[in-house]
């Protein structure tokens, strides 16, 4: 399959016709599997890949569990706010192999806005004229024969299914179902069935108990699948009702809070914590006026107290010995008489009289401040001394903290005063009915979510149960003795593809290991990380093994191996299954390391199809891994969105290339 061209008309972000021409170009030196289509976040590069989906598979492109209604808007959507008509199309056309001839098929898929409702028409031509072979209101299905979604979603993906792929811990189901189809697995179930209603039908009738019970089975899987897609609608359909009801419960509980409904709630709360602000407020205040009672005046005048300290100090004698004046005359006159040290000067009587009118005048009786009122009342000055110290370390910073303790509290006070006003709001008690009808609602959601939720798992059940029963009544039809000679032939060619199966399933199981193993350790750092793989029959599941034999969990993996792991998967399903299919990869490597993005850039993308389209932003191919792909590029778009007018024009070239026209025009307009 070869994709040729791609139109967008008015669709999302591209105003009128934006053509793609996806045709690989050859070179002399090989083929150039790739375009690349550069542009950066919401340029329009997913919008692309959109498209491609749409035409394709319609509704199916959403999810197969997406209503009408939910179709219809998203087409609503899609049309560009700057079309000219409330109108959009997407176009593709591609080559397809059948049965060795190469057919050219175009899709057209259109749809306009008329008053209230939408129309949407399907053209499908095939080598230039509309299919006749199929009737108009089955072409949707004939498209997704032609290219199953499930097996699609493997080709043309982008980095978020990466991304579910590398970190899913369960067994993906329509994954599970894609990888069967992929390896053509799934036709040889049915061609089984088949065999096995032809048999009920045709058998004799001593063979009619098991007839009956394998058409019982039949049906019974018929209404437990029906059963099982009514649930999943309900389900989908619930599950979104509650997402939009909790919504809506949040905005009601947004509005309450704003409303002072919060504090109305809580009331009694609030009322209990401003009294025991109150509370603490009076204990400090007390304490406050505890300290100004006593040393806290001190503390105002500074200069006071340290003079009234000093004088302390010098009347309690703190400062020194004093001497009396009797004992200092009698030293004097023993120094006269010739003790004491050598005199150098020649002292008469009048130089001793001098000096003992000097010493007279200097040995004071005891000070007044001795007999001052208020140094009585002191009393001991050793006391006083330490009770006045304590002013500046104790007294002046317990006050200090007070006075912070005391504006913490008040603020505190007014912040409890203006929620208590709020919550007096008269509005909020209809809020909180709102509110309580509002939870309520999203109460019921809840629990009739999870008992459909419940009924869906038993049908599953059920459906296994079936399943496995169906296989085992065809079986023992096909190993029945007793059947005519058609059924005879029947019966074998049921046992030959029940053995088909296996052994196809065998094989293409040990292929998917080889690849997958030879794949990732291509991409990785690692080259001996992964030895093997081991691949569940039933869900697909993959469990790792290193070269010791050890398990590896996919949880040991690093964010960047997991990457790898789910794009080698993805390239190993690719090449087991024989498909010659285009692929087209959207932002593969935002998740990925440097090493990890060369390595893909250099080995994947290059190898993975004949035809790649690489969706990408600047940064992720930049201008080092252009030069390392560009021998692989047929050739390369750039995607620019134009805010001013709303729309994504495309033009030829990747980043650089654009970068280096605008330089030489502007070159050229300065010359």
């Amino acid at each position: 399959m070869i994709l040729r061209n791609v139109r967008l008309e008015d669709f999302g972000l591209y105003v009128g016709v934006t053509d793609f021409d996806l045709i690989p170009r050859r070179r002399l030196g090989g083929p150039t599997p790739i375009i690349l289509i550069g542009g950066k976040n919401g340029a329009g590069k997913t919008t692309l890949l959109e498209a491609v989906r749409l035409a394709l598979y319609g509704r199916r492109a959403l999810g197969a569990r997406v209503g009408q209604a939910d179709y219809e808007a998203y087409l609503r959507e899609r049309i560009n706010r700057n079309a000219s008509t409330q109108a959009a199309a997407v176009a593709l056309e591609f080559d397809y192999a059948e049965a060795g001839t190469v057919h050219r098929y175009r899709v057209r898929r259109e749809w306009a806005v008329r008053g209230k409702s939408l129309v949407e028409s399907l053209l499908l031509d095939k080598d230039g004229s509309a299919i006749a072979s199929v009737p108009r209101e089955e072409w949707h299905h004939f498209l997704q024969e032609l290219i199953p979604p499930g097996v699609s979603q493997l080709f043309f993906f982008d980095g978020e299914k990466i991304g579910e792929l590398a970190d899913g811990e369960e067994d993906n189901e329509q994954l599970a179902e894609a990888v069967r189809g992929l390896l053509g697995i799934e036709l040889v179930g049915r061609l089984r069935t088949d065999l096995g209603l032809y048999l009920a039908r045709h058998q004799r009738h001593d063979d009619g108990a098991l007839s009956a019970r394998l058409e019982s089975v039949i049906r019974d899987i018929g209404i437990a699948e029906r059963n099982a897609s009514v649930l999943a609608d309900e389900v989908a359909e619930l599950t979104s009702s509650r997402d939009s009801q909790a919504r809506a419960a949040e905005q009601v509980r947004r509005r309450f809070v704003a409303e002072g409904g919060d504090a109305a709630v809580h009331r009694a709360r609030i009322e209990a914590e401003r009294g025991e602000v109150q509370r603490a407020i009076s204990r400090g205040e007390h304490e406050l006026r505890e300290l100004a009672n006593k040393l806290l005046p001190f503390a105002m005048a500074p200069k006071l107290i340290s003079a009234f300290r000093m004088a302390l100090h010098r009347a309690s004698g703190t400062d020194g010995q004093q001497l009396s004046a009797e004992a200092i005359e009698d030293a004097v006159m023993a120094w006269r008489a010739g003790d004491g040290p050598e005199r150098q000067a020649h002292w008469n009587e009048k130089h001793w009289a001098d000096l003992r009118r000097f010493l007279a005048l200097q040995v004071r009786p005891a000070p007044s401040a001795l007999t001052s009122p208020a140094f009585r009342e002191v009393g001991d000055g050793a006391t006083a001394l330490s009770r006045l110290a304590e002013v500046g370390t104790v007294v002046r910073p317990r006050a200090i903290a007070l006075l912070d303790e005391l504006d913490a509290l008040a603020r505190r006070s007014r912040e409890l005063d203006v929620s208590l006003s709020r919550a007096d709001n008269a509005a909020s008690g209809v809020i909180l009915d709102e509110l309580r009808l509002a939870d309520q609602r999203v109460g019921s959601t809840e629990a009739t979510l999870k008992a459909r939720q419940e009924e869906l798992k038993l049908v599953r059940g059920q459906l296994v149960t079936l399943e496995r029963e169906r296989r085992r009544l065809l079986e023992e039809q096909a190993g029945s003795t007793a059947a005519t000679q058609r059924a005879e032939l029947a019966a074998r060619a049921a046992q030959a593809l029940a053995d088909y199966e296996r052994r196809l399933l065998d094989h293409k199981l040990m292929q998917l290991r080889a690849e997958f193993v030879r794949c990732f350790n291509r991409l990785v750092r690692k080259d001996d990380l992964i030895a093997d793989v081991r691949i569940d029959v039933n869900s697909f599941a993959t469990t790792l093994f290193d070269s010791d034999g050890r398990e590896v969990p996919k949880a040991a993996l690093s964010a960047g191996e997991k990457q790898v792991y789910a794009i080698a998967m993805l390239w190993a399903l690719a090449r087991t299954s024989g498909r010659p299919l285009p692929m087209i990869i959207d932002t593969p490597l935002a998740r990925l390391d440097s090493e990890h993005r060369s390595n893909l850039v250099e080995r994947y993308f290059p190898a993975a199809s004949h035809q790649v389209i690489l969706l990408s932003t600047d940064t992720e191919i930049d201008d080092r891994l252009i030069k390392s792909l560009e021998a692989s590029v047929s050739h390369a778009y750039r995607l620019d969105y134009d805010p001013a007018c709303g729309r994504t024009v495309a033009s030829h070239g990747y980043f650089a290339d654009a970068d280096l026209k605008r330089e030489a025009r502007r070159a050229l307009q300065q010359a």
